[in-house]
């Protein structure tokens, strides 16, 4: 009886073994269309892909000796074809469950309600899978920033709207870990070693491998002698007593694009050390004051030999790791601090040989501000009081020369035979210009350099912001009256016409500055025979022209942009501030350097020309300068010129 009942249990089994078997499709059903390379279908994004299987990549994978539907298990049931909306493969399910339940608790498989988030095929893809040792693997370290670039390095994660994944692959591959890789060396790190594999968590996370308290221990596995020396120093103790505000090796040496120290771009380099990793705290206001570093002690080396020849392009000169040491910062209180008094002469031998005590508590933060700071305090207003006497004294005794200088010119001036070159309204409009010019410059680069030495002293005035910007704007609507009213007298007059006529330029002009430039260089002793104006005063009338109409335009745009904005693209703001700027600074460079030179510092003008103030130039100037206009106006010169001008109506003056 137990014979029979054995035989048939084994009968069964044998038999429903063979009908399951029977309706398993095998690899060689699947591969009967799945060999084919032109093959092709539908992923699940809709994406046509190729369906084609090589057997050569099945076998030599890392799941050579299994078939198609130890994965694919929804086609068990299937005797042929199959649709072609199948479920993804669940490598969780029967093979890799405790690897599945660690993967859909990491940062990864809590977004698979995201379209991009990876899943299993994205790292370890489909067939011809590998073992993370075998180099051909995406996951090896060699191929693993490849592998995981193929989300990281798309644009479409750079452009979420909620959360911006930068493009940490780029600035990976500038990395010396790269370069690691790139080389051959086994020990470089690749994304996993910072990150984790499966169990990768978002940084947030305090079970992260790259989470603020972790990432020190994390990079431990590769530089255990400095996370040792680190986590002895201030900055280690702080962050392990939760002070988040401490460094870790990722705020001093980058995330992905770390550098080698001697790479110039890199932030712990010799040149950026102090400025832009030290001074990222030491030199913020709220952590200064949060922790009690002392306001003087990023200021106090700035302003040291060392800090301004840091700043001078110095590689030699000593940046705060060459006395605080890099990773095992101490306090000088601590006997193994590099700056405790019993250490600091050794510390400054490393580069001066001949160092003793004296010489190296002469340079410390602390004599630079508080040993000897009322004594440098007395001795700085000292030099400033003397400097303000001094130098005004100075000043004063040279306005006084100068001031002479010009009274004689003045009383010679109108000792002369004079000519009325401008008359009462154009000096009214060039004094004007000239209120407007300055005010516009001083108000406007006020607010592009705040910080100017310049610009504490309208501070020290109450001229603020609010004050400056309405200073400004009633400046740039004087300059617009002055141009309308200019404009008029121009077409109105009689002897506006005139100016204006005189004012056009002509092909003479371009002869003029060849006969004028060979002439000072020497070559020749022709001089030109200038008329009412020459060719510089035509050059600068006509830019002051143009600018004046570019900086209308561009400052009521920046008055008011709403408006602009209603009718004009949104650039037109922002191309109006630049051209504004930079309009500025052409007109203030060509007034100073072009017009001040031929009405003040010319020569034969030294130390001012009075015609900007008196409308009239002496006889002999007229001859010198402008012969061409003296040989249309010499007859009406003649004699007593001067009582003849003033009986003249004013239009005659200048026919």
């Amino acid at each position: 009886m137990k014979a029979l009942t054995l035989f048939l249990a084994s009968a069964f089994i044998i038999t429903s073994s063979c009908a399951i078997a029977m309706a398993q499709p095998d690899d060689e059903l699947c591969l009967a269309c799945h060999e084919y390379e032109d093959l092709t279908g539908l992923d699940h994004n809709g994406e046509e892909v190729s369906m084609y299987v090589s057997t050569a990549t099945l076998d030599s994978s890392s799941h050579a000796g299994m078939v198609c539907v130890d994965c694919h298990a929804d086609l068990v049931e299937m005797e042929d074809e199959h649709d072609s909306d199948l479920a993804p493969v669940n490598c969780s399910e029967g093979c890799h469950e405790e690897v599945g339940e660690i993967y859909a608790s990491s940062a990864h498989g809590s977004a698979l309600d995201n379209p991009n988030a990876p899943v299993c095929t994205s790292c370890h893809g489909t067939h011809h899978i590998l073992s993370h040792l075998d180099p051909d693997a995406l996951t090896s370290a060699k191929n693993l920033p490849l592998t995981c670039s193929s989300c990281h390095h798309r644009q479409v994660l750079t452009d979420d709207p909620d959360v911006k994944i930068v493009d940490s692959f780029d600035r990976y591959m500038r990395g010396i870990h790269a370069e690691g890789i790139r080389k051959g060396i086994g020990s470089a790190a690749s994304c996993d070693d910072c990150h984790g594999m499966h169990n990768l968590k978002k940084a947030s996370d305090l079970g992260s491998m790259v989470n603020k308290m972790n990432i020190p221990r994390t990079c431990s596995k590769c530089h255990n002698d400095i996370y040792i020396q680190y986590n002895r120093g201030i900055h280690g103790k702080a962050l392990a007593a939760g002070i988040l505000d401490s460094p870790n090796c990722a705020d001093c040496h980058g995330e992905h694009e770390i550098l080698d120290i001697g790479n110039p771009k890199s932030p712990v380099n010799t040149a950026n050390l102090s400025d832009y990793v030290c001074g990222k705290c030491h030199n913020d206001p709220a952590i200064v004051e949060k922790f009690g570093l002392g306001d003087d002690r990023f200021t106090s080396y700035q302003d040291s030999y060392h800090g301004l020849a840091i700043h001078g392009g110095s590689i030699k000169a000593a940046n705060c790791a060459s006395c605080h040491k890099a990773h095992d910062i101490l306090p000088s209180t601590n006997p193994a601090s590099s700056i405790h008094p019993n250490n600091l002469t050794g510390t400054c031998q490393k580069c001066h040989v001949n160092a003793n005590y004296a010489f190296a508590s002469s340079y410390t933060h602390k004599t630079a501000y508080a040993q000897f700071n009322k004594l440098d305090t007395i001795v700085k207003w000292i030099y400033i009081v003397a400097i303000v006497l001094i130098i005004g004294a100075m000043l004063g005794h040279n306005l006084i020369i100068l001031a002479r200088f010009m009274i004689e010119k003045s009383r010679y001036t109108k000792a002369q035979p004079t000519v009325k070159r401008f008359g009462g309204n154009m000096v009214y409009q060039h004094m004007v210009v000239t209120i407007a010019f300055i005010a516009l410059v001083i108000t406007g680069f006020a607010l592009r350099y705040p910080d100017a030495w310049w610009v504490s002293i309208l501070n020290f005035f109450g001229i603020f912001e609010s004050a400056r910007s309405v200073i400004h704007r009633v400046a740039a609507i004087l300059l617009c009256y002055i141009s309308v009213h200019h404009a008029l007298s121009l077409f109105v007059t009689k002897r506006g016409r005139f100016q204006f006529r005189a004012l056009i330029p002509t092909k003479q002009d371009i002869t003029d500055i060849f006969i004028n430039l060979k002439y000072h260089l020497g070559l020749s002793d022709q001089r030109p025979k200038f008329g009412f104006y020459d060719y510089t005063m035509k050059a600068e009338y006509w830019a002051l022209v143009w600018g004046t109409f570019v900086m209308a335009f561009t400052g009521f745009v920046l008055w008011y942009p709403t408006f602009f904005t209603s009718f004009l693209p949104p650039w037109v703001v922002k191309i109006s501030e630049t051209i504004h700027f930079y309009e500025a600074w052409l007109a203030t460079l060509a007034i100073a350097i072009f017009h001040f030179f031929f009405v003040m510092f010319h020569p034969e003008q030294y130390p001012m020309s009075f015609t900007w103030l008196t409308g009239r130039m002496t006889v002999s100037e007229v001859k010198h300068h402008h012969p061409g206009w003296y040989e249309q106006i010499k007859g009406e010169i003649e004699g007593e010129v001067e009582s003849r001008e003033d009986a003249k109506p004013e239009e005659e003056t200048v026919s």
